[in-house]
């Protein structure tokens, strides 16, 4: 699946599955690292241990391995392209046969605001129910409040961390959840 918007700013998303986009990926999640370890250092408080966060423990096996536990059929990673250059990436995999989780989800600061973020979601979530998934799952930064808002939008809404979300740092991350909705008007009441 591609998801493709020219104009100005030309987004493009697709499945990051050569070994150039799987690069390009490894560099944006290292990118998404950087940045997010210099927010906790800057929110840092008394009650919040700016060390590396259990989500990011394995990350490097997790990069060296891509694409790994994303890879389909039970996982997707895309790669989100601003003008032909790498902007962001998302990746999802399997939890079990029914729920996925989004992890990974970044957009380089500078391409914030051209609906990088959006189009990787909405294909991301394409690629989820084409695979089977009835349950998606994810956490994010309390403070990136855009991407909430875009989760949102989207239909995701916010849960109480569980065994569900493992890593989630208490008082830094918020998780979320979405069922999504089923047309069921192409299903046979005899199935």
């Amino acid at each position: 699946m591609t998801s493709d918007l020219r104009g100005p700013d030309a987004v493009t998303v697709d499945r990051a599955e050569t070994p150039d986009d799987l690069d390009a990926v490894r560099g944006l999640v290292r990118d998404f690292f950087r940045w997010a370890m210099a927010e906790l250092a800057q929110q840092a408080d008394a009650d919040i241990d700016v060390q590396t966060p259990p989500a990011f423990a394995t990350l490097d096996a997790e990069l060296a391995g891509l694409p790994g536990r994303f890879a389909p059929p039970s996982g997707c990673p895309l790669l989100g392209r601003l003008n032909g250059a790498p902007a962001g990436c998302v990746v999802f995999s399997g939890q079990d046969v029914t729920t996925m989780e989004i992890k990974r989800m970044f957009v380089r600061p500078e391409a914030w605001g051209r609906g990088i973020g959006g189009r990787m979601l909405d294909l991301l979530l394409a690629e989820a129910r084409a695979a089977g998934y009835v349950r998606y799952l994810l956490s994010t930064h309390r403070k990136l409040h855009p991407a909430q808002a875009l989760y949102r939008r989207v239909g995701f809404r916010e849960v109480p961390g569980s065994p569900d979300f493992p890593g989630i740092v208490e008082g830094v991350d918020i998780c979320m959840e979405m069922i999504p909705t089923r047309d069921t008007s192409q299903e046979s009441r005899l199935a």
